[in-house]
């Protein structure tokens, strides 16, 4: 049985991947929430919380975004 080899070009396009398309996605749901908690005008507290669910599902995707990166472009090979 051999072992696995770590490749690190993978392993820093995956990473400079995740920081390129996390923030934009991230940045995208902060404003989301933002724009929409503005538009509904149901106050602070709410807004904050649309924001914080928005945040939630940016986080997620950038989740969903990083495994699948890792599936096509394998760090251990």
């Amino acid at each position: 049985m051999s072992a696995k080899r770590f490749n690190s070009k993978h392993a820093v396009a995956i990473v400079c991947a995740a920081i390129l398309v996390g923030t934009e996605i991230i940045a995208a749901a902060l404003a989301l929430g933002w724009a929409l908690g503005g538009l509904t005008g149901w106050g602070q507290e709410f807004t904050y919380a649309l924001i914080g669910i928005c945040l939630a599902v940016g986080i997620y995707m950038t989740y969903r975004f990083v495994r699948g990166a890792i599936r096509v472009e394998p760090i251990y090979e």
